[in-house]
């Protein structure tokens, strides 16, 4: 099985679990396209995407899914599909569509190990030109169906898609102190929790979930050994898993 198709899956498998888990009821799991029912009551058509998707295939996937009633979401498969980081680009045609559905962001999910990490991947305005910004990682409990109405060429109307709400704040408060009860700033004990925030760059007071899958992804994007050609490569990889494993044992209670 070619590994495209291989991760593709893997994310699914990921992906239906914890809608399963969030109180979504999974209608159709076909690998690459799942349908789903909120508790809520909206239905959600999600389109894992690995290739390049034409603008007309982007509508009429929208116009057939109107149809039943369902909302879309396009998942992007960010290493294959989008721009780095930080770069200043001109944007694609189906990028465009994209856009116009979105709000300027576009909604993708990176594969680490067995777990996939979803977040926006943000066009900021950059003269005529787009500046790429990844946003924060979200949960799949935040999904919500939604109405737009586009005027872009080819796109005008009003369809039903499918994005994550924005989280309130404070909603898992971590109080990380020394014995004494004051923060402490001496160098962590290798292997403790201390020592896990500390890798992943992290503040625990007042830290949620998505704060620590977000760090993660940052981080594994840079060391991976599949872009990381350092000899310890493979260990710096674990390290990071290690600790990101010890922090989300925190958050139990989390999606």
């Amino acid at each position: 099985m070619p590994v495209v198709r291989l991760d593709t899956y893997k994310a699914s498998a990921w992906l239906v679990w914890q809608l399963k888990h969030s109180g979504a009821t999974v209608h159709e799991d076909g690998g690459d396209i799942i349908h789903v029912g909120l508790p809520s009551g909206e239905a959600i058509s999600i389109h894992l995407i690995e290739s390049s998707i034409p603008p007309y295939e982007i509508k009429s996937t929208l116009a057939y899914n109107d149809a039943n009633n369902q909302h879309t979401l396009f998942l992007m498969w960010a290493d294959m599909l989008m721009p780095p980081e930080n770069h200043v680009v001109e944007v694609q045609p189906w990028e465009w569509t994209m856009l116009a559905l979105y709000g300027d962001r576009i909604w993708s999910y990176d594969v680490f190990g067995g777990e996939v990490f979803i977040f926006p991947v943000h066009y900021d305005r950059h003269g005529q030109y787009r500046e790429i910004r990844y946003g924060k990682t979200v949960s799949v409990k935040h999904l919500i169906g939604t109405m737009v109405e586009t005027n872009f060429p080819d796109m005008v109307g009003k369809w039903r898609v499918a994005g994550f709400a924005e989280r309130a704040h404070g909603t898992h408060q971590h109080q990380h102190t020394s014995g004494n009860g004051h923060h402490s700033t001496a160098i962590p004990k290798p292997g403790t929790l201390a020592a896990a925030f500390a890798l992943l760059g992290l503040d625990a007071e007042g830290l949620e979930a998505e704060d620590v899958k977000t760090a993660f992804r940052r981080i594994a994007r840079k060391i991976h050994p599949d872009v990381n050609r350092a000899a310890d490569a493979t260990k710096q990889m674990q390290a990071l898993n290690e600790a990101y494993q010890k922090i989300m044992a925190t958050f139990e209670d989390e999606v």
